[in-house]
């Protein structure tokens, strides 16, 4: 992006006159989600860089961790389940993470409490209502379960339209608005039918709306304007497959409305859809009180990155997406900060479609799947699986583990994106990077073997050669002298790629057609997982697998929270954001229009200051689980004063002992049922 806002201001503490003025941090919560990303497709991005080989052999060596990811300070694994299944599927399984433990629900539904249709409040609306801008990215599209469960409500997942309209509007009348934009009179507002906007998001505007879903947005029956892809000046790009014009795809709004003209001409947004136009952004346009940003990129998902780079190259990438939302958000913070999720959606695609696991082939009265293994995926992307039959033509020099390698490379580029903002120290920064479930149950079975090893046809082998002696006669001595190790010796028997650009980022691809490139297979298939053989259905489903959680910051304090506790819930990540951002009333539970919502704690510290002691008193309503902590007033937590403790209705009292704490300002945090309530006071 070309100009940028210097962020920095400075404010008085007001609870502490007595002290000297700091510099008041702006805080950041980046939530990375790899959409059915499991440990495996990372084992297979990271050896295809290198990993193993000489240089990258050792956690010693300057290039081991050659990942993003892999730099992530403290890890930890957590459940998957949803309410009502032990596989989820997006929507609860990112809802959790929207919403915390109330999140916790049955499959389809997004950020809905499916047994009473109440609305639940998500991180990222408590986190605008208290100051902070917002924004979602996507591979997929836009309006997908992941993305949607953070800034949407809605009982069944595939009301895209719906989703759409709720993120463009943050008052009743917005939405009405929307609906009765439409040309057809049939589609105009109706309450039985289109409900209402969600009290959550009522007051709540998306500062950053990036990713794929352009089709959620246009209308079905008429040509938008906003299709054509345009270049930062505003010509049109054109398509080399084609010679013509490039363009994000039709519509498919059966209300005939143009939401994206809605948001360009009535919500103060700026509207991209290619690459070019994405990073000549000016951010002197996004101020606090400037404009927000819509970028759509594809009528669906946004291709993969695979197809990007051979095939779509006026589409940004994630990184794109990250960095520009980023800046975005900077500017748009003021002096508070942001919040912003960033989904690698085509990870998970990959895997339903069991790209390299499965191939087509003619059955006794239909096409049928097979077991698939070591040849060129098929010509028309990632997805092609789907439609394959015995003829679809394969690439040349394109296989599987490219298009998940590439994926995951994708996704770690926009993660080095948040870990150079968490470089800045002059921002608070906290990241971290999980899934919503595993999907296809990914792994890497293999490696090509152009010399056929095996000698049984296959070309693909696991393990190095055995170790040999210089001297055949000595294959049978026990003497450990002139031994030849096994493959080729310090290369040994590992990947074979090179790194090639593409717009600036590294791809890594086989060495060539005979290298030994990575082979891929699928625990869950149309053979394992009850879907039957025919061709054409989904082959890949979610799996019930423990999924990794990586998190870091430079404050050394919160993204520490998730190690040493052994497995976790997957709705153990969403308090520690809540608290990093000191989220005080995050938790209400808000319904529909009219619903009441919890009150907040009442939480008082007395005596302020203090010597040597105080006494936290707060009052619950009904019994609650309560926790209160101790911080400096630069986050660093002191002690935990009390732990997950249930305690009766009434008024109760803890004793904070601050004999040994040195003089300077503290906050005392209560935390009743996942509503945090904090209180500053003064050691003297």
């Amino acid at each position: 992006m070309k100009a940028r806002f210097l962020l920095a201001t400075c404010t008085l503490l007001s609870a502490a006159a007595a002290l000297p003025a700091r510099a008041q941090q702006n805080s950041n919560v980046i939530l990375y989600i790899g959409d059915g990303f499991g440990l495996a497709p990372k084992t297979a991005a990271r050896m295809a860089m290198g990993q193993g080989q000489d240089g990258k052999r050792f956690n010693t060596d300057a290039n081991f961790q050659v990942l993003s990811l892999d730099k992530m300070k403290y890890n930890a694994t957590v459940t998957t389940h949803s309410l009502n299944s032990w596989i989820t599927d997006s929507a609860p399984g990112a809802s959790v993470y929207a919403c915390g433990k109330r999140g916790k629900q049955d499959n389809e539904v997004i950020s809905l409490d499916p047994t009473n249709g109440q609305s639940i409040e998500t991180i990222l609306e408590a986190a605008k209502k208290q100051g902070y801008a917002v924004g979602i990215v996507s591979t997929a599209r836009i309006t997908h379960a992941t993305p949607a469960a953070f800034a949407s409500h809605i009982w069944y997942r595939d009301l895209e339209d719906y989703i759409a309209a709720q993120y463009i509007a943050s008052t009743q009348a917005e939405y009405e608005g929307i609906f009765n934009a439409s040309p057809t009179a049939s589609f105009r507002y109706q309450a039985n039918r289109d409900w209402q906007l969600p009290t959550p998001k009522v007051g709540v505007e998306l500062d950053v709306i990036l990713g794929g879903g352009a089709r959620h947005f246009l209308p079905k029956n008429t040509v938008s304007a906003y299709a054509t892809v345009k270049d930062a000046a505003g010509n049109p790009i054109t398509n080399p497959a084609t010679g013509k014009p490039a363009t994000i795809g039709g519509g498919r709004r059966a209300d005939d409305v143009d939401l994206v003209k809605y948001a360009v001409d009535n919500r103060g947004y700026a509207f991209v859809n290619s690459r070019d136009a994405l990073l000549n952004l000016k951010a002197t346009d996004f101020g606090p009180n400037g404009k927000k940003l819509l970028g759509l990129f594809n009528a669906s998902h946004a291709s993969f990155e695979q197809d990007r780079q051979t095939s779509a190259a006026w589409e940004p990438s994630l990184a794109d997406m990250t960095k520009a939302a980023i800046e975005v958000l900077k500017a748009k913070s003021g002096t508070k900060g942001f919040f912003l999720i960033v989904e690698a959606g085509r990870i998970d695609h990959l895997e339903h479609a069991n790209t390299g696991g499965i191939t087509v082939v003619a059955g006794p009265s239909n096409n049928v799947y097979t077991v698939d293994a070591d040849k060129p995926a098929y010509q028309g992307g990632g997805e092609a699986n789907y439609g394959a039959t015995p003829s679809t033509p394969r690439t040349s020099n394109i296989y599987a583990s490219d298009y998940m390698i590439k994926e995951v490379m994708a996704f770690d580029y926009a993660l080095a994106e948040g870990r150079a903002l968490m470089a800045d120290a002059t921002q608070r920064t906290l990241l971290m990077t999980t899934s919503d479930h595993e999907c296809g149950g990914f792994t890497i079975t293999g490696l090509h073997d152009e010399a056929d090893a095996q000698k049984n046809g296959t070309k693909i082998r696991t393990y190095s050669g055995q170790i040999t002696k210089s001297v055949a006669a000595e294959a049978g001595y026990a003497t450990p002298t002139g031994i030849v190790r096994g493959d080729g010796g310090k290369n040994g028997w590992y990947p074979e790629y090179v790194l090639a650009d593409f717009q600036g980022k590294m791809y890594p691809a086989p060495a060539s057609a005979t290298a030994k490139r990575i082979v891929v297979a699928y625990g869950s298939n149309p053979l394992t997982n009850g879907n039957g053989t025919k061709g054409g259905a989904t082959p890949g489903n979610h799996t019930p697998q423990d999924v990794w959680v990586g998190a870091d910051d430079n404050t050394g304090t919160y993204a520490a929270k998730i190690s040493g506790r052994g497995l976790l819930d997957n709705t153990a990540l969403t308090p520690i954001m809540a608290e990093f951002l000191t989220l005080t009333d995050f938790g209400i539970a808000l319904g529909v229009r009219g619903g009441t919502s919890q009150p907040t704690p009442e939480v008082r510290l007395s005596p302020v200051p203090f010597e040597s002691s105080f006494d936290v008193a707060f009052e619950v309503k009904s019994a609650a689980t309560v926790s209160v902590e101790l911080f400096t007033e630069t986050g660093r937590k002191v002690r935990t004063v009390v732990s997950n403790q249930t305690y009766r209705a009434g008024t109760h009292s803890v004793a904070v002992d601050g004999a040994g704490l040195p003089a300077g300002l503290y906050l005392a945090a209560v935390t009743v049922n996942g509503q945090v309530v904090s209180r500053k006071t003064i050691k003297l």
